[in-house]
């Protein structure tokens, strides 16, 4: 019996009957599974190689007419590389290497070559230029500012107009001033979160129509007014305004805006005069181009408010704060990491 095909419901229960029939050294030709059993053939016959009558018939290859000894054999001449990085005169641009592999390089170098690693300075803001942009920038103080009865604070639509009467608001009223908000708009909508915000500082709020702002303040020390951006004051209501001594109108710009439209909002209150409060959310930075479209509108800046909060959060402008903002370089733990020399051990000492 040198072949036999055992059939079993698991391959345990097959190997034990072919290792019964065949003997320990039996070799197994198969191992498939048919209808749920388990089918092993296996054999005791030895299987010749494969190949063994096709390598006896095989020729033998004929033998090298001549093989020089390893004396004679002349090595070919190297092409020595040039030790110089390769040129870039021709035109052909030098592959750059990756972040990751500039970064290990810096901080850490080969041994020796730590005298030619030269620290980076730290980038720093062009101060020469934002001198010069500070020269040019006109500031409206803030104590001179609430000295008028009334600020008409006017703006676009979100350009936090409420927020900023608030904390105008807050701050007198903490001064000892009797203090008044007005909400001028059509919708009160606009003015429910004024009015609820208005009571909690103890500031008498109402909705009041735009002709009121004809006649100067006399109810209160402070009348804070603020314009819905939804809609236009009327011409006879701004050249009232525009004669009355005691009324300062605030346009409120949020930071970021294009030059086009700082230009576009100065000429639509251009008769009234006004200053400036910007506007900023939280995360965002003074830029000198917030300065500069200010500078060719041709407006002074008196506010610069964080919308963020009512108390603490608004800021009189100071042209030396506004130079230092603009100016400003990186954190004093990150020049550190500059002004450090990497280590031939690795690293940065």
């Amino acid at each position: 019996m040198p072949t036999t095909v055992v059939r079993a419901e698991d391959s345990a229960q097959a190997m034990d009957e072919i290792v019964a029939r065949l003997g320990p050294d039996a070799l197994i030709l198969s191992t498939v599974k048919r209808n749920g059993m388990v089918e092993i053939t296996a054999t005791t016959d030895p299987v010749p190689p494969k190949e063994a009558v096709a390598i006896a018939t095989q020729p033998a290859p004929e033998a090298p007419a001549a093989v020089p000894s390893t004396a004679e054999i002349v090595p070919m001449p190297q092409v020595e590389q040039p030790k110089s990085p390769v040129s870039t005169a021709s035109g052909a641009e030098a592959p750059k290497a990756g972040f990751a592999k500039l970064f290990k390089s810096r901080m850490n170098p080969v041994p020796g070559e730590t005298a030619k690693v030269v620290a980076t300075p730290a980038p720093n803001a062009d101060t020469d230029g934002v001198a010069a942009l500070m020269r040019r920038t006109q500031i409206a103080p803030a104590a001179t500012v609430l000295r008028a009865r009334r600020l008409v604070l006017v703006g676009r639509v979100g350009a936090g107009k409420s927020l900023l009467s608030l904390q105008i608001a807050a701050a007198q009223a903490q001064a000892g001033r009797d203090v008044q908000v007005s909400f001028v708009g059509a919708s009160h909508a606009d003015g429910a979160y004024l009015m609820s915000k208005s009571r909690l500082l103890g500031c008498p709020m109402d909705f009041a129509n735009a002709d009121m702002l004809k006649k100067s303040p006399t109810d209160c020390d402070l009348h804070i007014v603020v314009v819905s951006g939804r809609s236009a004051l009327p011409e006879d209501v701004i050249d009232a305004m525009a004669t009355q001594e005691d009324t300062v109108a605030v346009l409120t710009l949020p930071l970021g805006m294009r030059r086009k439209a700082v230009l576009t909002s100065a000429s639509q209150w251009r008769a009234l005069d006004p200053v400036v409060a910007l506007t900023t959310n939280p995360g965002e930075e003074l830029d000198p181009d917030d300065i500069t479209g200010l500078v060719d509108a041709g407006l002074p800046l008196t506010w610069i408010s964080a919308m963020k909060s009512v108390v603490g959060a608004l800021t009189a402008a100071d042209r030396d704060q506004i130079s230092a903002a603009l100016s400003q370089t990186l954190p004093a733990g990150i020049q550190s990491l500059y002004a450090q020399k990497p280590s031939s051990s690795g690293g940065v000492e």
